[in-house]
């Protein structure tokens, strides 16, 4: 061993002691590899390089003196770091000029990963722009002092040929080729018996030679490969490591100034913007902007860079005003950056032009999807390609890093797609491919159908399925409607529209339902729809109307049905409109013009002999008799949707009279009778699968607990029910479970977390445009009236405004306070 590494390496020990670090800690704050640093302390690595030298003096804080000392043990023949470096060896690693952010936990595990012994080749896979090269540079600098020849790099993206991939391998190496011997066998030689870390960078495009990659790792034992490429290479031995965008910042709720910064994508732009205009700042202003553009930009690091150049000369809102053709502004790259890497186009195109024509047209197809797909949605767009060639484009396009399969939680697999890739595949569609609009059309017809089928299916046991297949279909819905709206005919907007109603009631989305059905109805050709069809989307307006307590225009929306189905002497809707408007009237307090409506719907459906009908009437005249106080006309006409229920077998609706009965008694104070009912129609829900059904049924049963003073047990079925309708994102339905719980809290003595959360609930009814209807106001004003007597009328109004401040997520944890406290029996006050 020469004196001058016996000197570097007694001097890099005798300065990490004297810091008091040991080996395990000063890797960590260096960012080497443990076996790496002891090898250096043990003499083993001969010649450390000079990026490492500097990351040690970093991590150990060192002073001119002593770094200068270290860098003199490392390299004699160097007198100062600022005396010049000697030129940098054909093949070895560049030095970056720009921080590597948000990657520590891939570095980690890559570094594990190639520190393990048997792993020879590992493949970083990603989209274009993803910082797969970056990321690889930070790893082979760290991993370079573990092998005793270091690191070397080969840039392969000027080839095109896959042949000359070992010419460029030997030429970065300075292998020079030997007459009559084939240069493998020739590199095979040369690196045999190196211990080597080689960087492959940009292998997508001569993919083809990934056979001699694998030849020469078998050749060369102690040569170990890390490659990036847009798709695997596909040899034995691969490790595949793929290179996700950056993490992006929530996009719900406030968060402060510093927790966005910290944010990795948030972090990037940052520093790059900073680097074009040194007066900017993240502030409490700019800041939800700036996340909004990561989030916009997909988190891909080349994306979000590209933005930032342009900070100089506009300010974050509108940069992300001028974001919504993202790819028209992502330009301008740095110009020693190659040329695909200079606008996210060429990024993005590059990786296009590498694909076979079938892929590509796939390619095109896919880019009508937003927010992902599924293979049956995607064979509907694909032009008549069977199911194979489907599945078989779609692993060459996950290969190739533009498409990314997720399992789901039922085992079928969903595919995604980064939106600046699909916005460069939509262009590419509308250009270039001459079924670009049949796609389209293709894309709108099939969330039509599927809408449809979702509006039956969202009524029974299938409920929570279809409402999770429609939370992730969402966006697709959307864009079908958007579509249909500019290109397809008004009969198809409308039967989307009206298809969808009952999604978006169930989800609180009233307003945007809303626009969505009047955009639809007041579209050109709207007389040449169907007027059964007219008649749907006037109802189904109708009820997300009555949803918001908008009854006036709900009435007229349901008129207008009304006289649709008369033209078409539809007797079965005329039926359903008139008992539509006698709801109306309940709603406006005219129960006698709701009796009138009701019987007359009666009416109809006895002369159609429609059981099902008759039922649904009766129903709603025992609900206008229960609002008027007369409970036992309730009851009566109740009993009787009840017997026509059963009589046709229809069990759901017959779990809801039972259940409707239930409450009759819960409102008239007889608990005995109400629990019977209401413990029946639990029952038959859970058999039934009726998860809606055994929310309502649990939620009553936890009132009328409440209501004979068994406190544990109000807390449970309260919970149980909240949680059901939270699960199902049923907003409305978690508000009328809080004020269950808060009028509970209030009968049981807890008048002040009840009073809160009242409030509380009032504040969301208003976001969601839901007003309390009258019979649960009523059964408010009593619970305030206690509570008043209690602790004073002003002590609980101010409580009720107090809680109208309250966010979604604190009202919630005050529920569960509320929970908490009664579950435990320990109600507190009089």
């Amino acid at each position: 061993m020469s004196s001058a590494v016996s000197s570097f390496a007694d001097l890099l020990r005798h300065l990490r002691t004297s810091a008091a670090l040991s080996q395990e800690e000063l890797a960590v704050r260096a960012g080497l590899s443990l076996r790496g640093l002891s090898d250096l302390e043990r003499g083993v690595r001969r010649t450390p390089h000079l990026s490492t030298v500097r990351l040690l003096a970093d991590a150990l804080a060192l002073g001119p003196e002593d770094r200068q000392a270290l860098l003199a043990a490392a390299r004699p023949e160097t007198i100062s770091e600022t005396t010049g470096v000697p030129p940098a060896p054909t093949g070895s690693l560049p030095l970056p000029l720009t921080s590597l952010l948000g990657r520590e936990q891939d570095l980690a595990e890559l570094i594990a990963l190639l520190e393990e012994c048997t792993v020879r080749l590992v493949t970083l896979t990603g989209a274009g722009g993803s910082g797969k090269t970056r990321l690889a540079l930070e790893v082979a600098a760290r991993l370079q002092d573990a092998f005793a020849e270091g690191a070397g790099f080969v840039d392969l993206t000027p080839l095109r040929d896959a042949a000359f991939v070992l010419p460029t391998i030997a030429d970065a190496l300075g292998v020079r080729e030997r007459p009559g011997q084939p240069l493998r066998e020739t590199l095979s030689r040369f690196l045999a018996p190196k211990q080597l870390l080689l960087l492959l960078d940009n292998c997508e495009q001569v993919l083809g030679a990934a056979p001699e990659i694998a030849a020469l790792l078998a050749a060369c034992p102690r040569l170990v490969v890390l490659a990036t490429s847009r798709a695997a290479l596909r040899v034995r031995g691969e490790h595949l490591f793929p290179v996700s965008p950056l993490p992006l910042p929530a996009s719900e709720g406030a968060v402060s100034v510093e927790e966005v910064a910290g944010v990795p994508a948030v972090a990037l732009f940052v520093e790059r913007a900073t680097a074009k205009h040194p007066g900017f700042v993240l502030s409490l202003e700019n800041a939800p902007i700036v996340a909004a553009i990561c989030r916009r930009l997909d988190g891909l690091p080349l994306a979000i860079e590209l933005a930032a150049a342009w900070s100089n000369a506009l300010a974050p809102a509108l940069l992300l005003d001028r974001l919504e053709n993202r790819l028209l502004l992502l330009t301008g790259g740095s110009r020693d950056l190659p040329a695909r890497q200079r606008t996210m186009r060429d990024a993005i195109a590059w990786s296009y032009a590498l694909l076979a024509a079938p892929e590509q047209r796939l390619f095109r197809r896919l880019a009508v999807f937003a927010g992902g797909w599924t293979l049956e949605a995607a064979e509907a767009v694909s032009g008549g390609d069977d199911r194979v060639s489907i599945l078989e484009g779609l692993q060459a396009l996950a290969r190739a890093s533009l498409v990314q399969p997720v399992a789901q939680p039922d085992g079928e697999w969903r595919f995604y797609m980064l939106e600046t890739l699909r916005e460069f595949g939509l262009e590419q569609l509308r250009q270039e491919d001459d079924q670009g609009l049949a796609t389209e059309q293709a894309h709108a017809d099939y969330y039509r159908s599927l809408a449809e089928q979702a509006y039956v299916e969202l009524v029974g046991a299938q409920q929570r399925t279809w409402l999770t297949r429609l939370d992730a279909e969402d966006a697709n819905i959307r864009a079908a409607l958007d579509w249909i709206s500019e290109h397809g005919s008004a009969d198809s907007a409308l039967r989307l529209a009206r298809s969808s109603w009952r999604y978006w009631s169930t989800r609180g989305r009233l307003i945007e339902g809303r626009s969505w059905l009047e955009r639809a109805l007041a579209l050109p050709g709207i007389e040449e729809a169907p007027l059964s069809v007219r008649a749907d989307a006037h109802n189904a307006l109708g009820n997300l109307l009555g949803d918001s307590a908008e009854y006036t225009l709900a009435r007229q929306h349901y008129e207008e049905a009304l006289a649709l189905r008369r033209q078409i002497a539809d007797s079965k809707g005329i039926a359903g409109a008139l008992n539509n408007l006698g709801t109306v009237a309940a709603w406006l307090g005219d129960f006698d013009g709701a009796l009138a409506l009701y019987r007359e719907s009666l009416e109809l459906h006895q002369a159609m002999h429609d059981a099902f009908g008759m039922a649904l009437c009766f129903a709603n005249l025992g609900d206008v008799l229960l609002a008027r106080g007369d409970f036992d006309g309730a009851q009566e006409y109740q009993a009787e949707a009840l017997r026509l229920r059963e009589l046709v077998h229809d069990a759901v609706g017959s779990a809801y009279s039972v259940y409707n009965l239930g409450e009759i008694a819960r409102l008239r104070g007889d608990t005995a009778e109400a629990a019977r009912y209401l413990t029946d129609s639990l029952c038959r829900f859970e058999a039934l699968g009726e998860k809606l059904g055994i929310a309502y049924a649990e939620c009553s049963l936890g009132d009328v607990a409440s209501q004979v003073g068994d406190t544990a047990h109000a807390a449970r079925l309260l919970e149980r029910a909240l949680q059901t309708r939270k699960a199902m994102g049923d907003k409305r339905g978690v508000v009328e479970c809080l004020e269950a719980l808060a009028v509970a809290a209030i009968r049981l003595g807890e008048d002040e977390a009840g009073a809160r959360l009242l409030g509380a609930t009032r504040s969301e009814r208003e976001m969601l445009s839901c007003p309390v209807p009258l019979s649960i106001q009523n059964e408010h004003d009593r619970a305030l009236v206690a509570g008043r007597l209690r602790l004073g009328a002003g002590t609980v109004d101010a409580l009720h405004e107090e809680g109208r401040l309250l966010s979604p997520e604190q009202a919630l944890a005050l529920a569960y306070e509320i929970v908490d406290r009664l579950g435990a029996g320990e109600p507190r006050g009089s």
